[in-house]
């Protein structure tokens, strides 16, 4: 491959470094890596869309789970905390999860997250990695059940995202890439967490004032929480 993987691995992930223990038994829910594309076509990859103005109101109380809470091991909540590539037999941790939709209470879903992505111009074709995160109920390791990003390529930068639901809540890891040329790198976690906040806040969901702390933290710029986002009353 051209291009190196956009995350480094993550030591010290729960005091396993960033590995399931192999007495564990896990597998590949899906395999392989999306092709990269073709040097013919960048000429045709478009900018990203206009990405709204910040919101630096405070945000209302709201009632949703997890706010304030700790959640430092993958078994403890239907929350995933890291993403993980394959290698072999294990899985390695290589970027967090930073933005929580807990939907056990509301009349939506992983389609409901992905269309507000959509309806702001952000594409579902995406060039990228194949990443894995943990179910507990099912224990193992399940390939990222959707994604998107504000372009294909990211010749300039993108903001990306990978999700995962299990037991009504998704997972999100959002970040900002570097640009696709020479090679992807990550330029930001928490500018990629925000953007998906303000598209969000557009969208007339609500981003609770506290997060839930996931113990994750990582550079660049990941300080270990997540965001809580849920659907307004009117949704």
């Amino acid at each position: 491959m051209t291009r190196n993987e956009n995350e480094s691995e993550v030591a010290g992930c729960g005091g396993r470094r960033g590995l399931r223990p192999t007495t564990r038994r896990s597998w590949v829910a899906h395999a392989g890596v999306a092709g990269l594309a073709a040097a013919g076509g960048l000429a045709l990859t478009p900018s990203p869309p206009d990405r709204p103005a910040t919101v630096d109101a405070a945000e209302d109380a709201i009632d949703a789970p997890y706010q304030g809470e700790r959640v430092a091991d993958e078994d403890d909540a239907p929350i995933a905390r890291y993403q993980y590539r394959a290698g072999g037999d294990e899985y390695v941790a290589t970027a967090p999860i930073n933005v929580v939709f807990p939907l056990a209470e509301r009349a939506a879903g992983l389609p409901a997250v992905m269309a507000v992505l959509a309806e702001a111009g952000w594409t579902r074709d995406v060039e990228e990695y194949a990443r894995y995160a943990w179910d507990r109920e099912r224990e193992r390791y399940v390939h990222q059940e959707a994604t998107a990003a504000e372009t294909y390529l990211g010749l300039h930068g993108r903001n990306h995202v990978r999700c995962w639901e299990f037991e009504d809540v998704v997972s999100m890891q959002a970040h900002e890439d570097t640009p696709a040329r020479p090679r992807h790198g990550i330029a930001s976690y928490a500018d990629g967490r925000a953007a998906v906040e303000d598209l969000f806040r557009e969208a007339g969901w609500r981003v609770a004032p506290d997060q839930v702390d996931l113990a994750n933290e990582r550079g660049p710029d990941h300080d270990g929480t997540a965001s809580i986002v849920v659907p307004g009353e009117e949704r």
